[in-house]
């Protein structure tokens, strides 16, 4: 049996919400050509959903949330 996906557009609710408790770990990406990247591995723990490790993230990205006429959206400032 195939699972529902979706609906991926929605006009209800409204972003936010909680968001979890997370470890994070500071780790550097080996490129194969180039300077080395800095980078965080994140853990949640076993009982956090996705979605709260979503809200998590997008509030440590700083995260824009709009609505318009087709749906929520969510846009990230621009770092200067």
């Amino acid at each position: 049996m195939t699972p529902q996906l979706g609906p991926y557009h929605q006009r209800h609710g409204a972003p936010g919400g909680p968001g979890c408790s997370v470890a994070v770990i500071p780790i550097t990406l080996k490129k194969t050509a180039g300077a080395d990247q800095s980078a965080e591995l994140l853990d949640a723990g076993p009982n956090v959903s996705e979605l709260e490790l979503l809200r998590t993230i997008a509030q440590r990205l700083d995260i824009q949330w709009g609505r318009d006429d087709s749906g929520w959206w969510a846009a990230v400032p621009i770092q200067k």
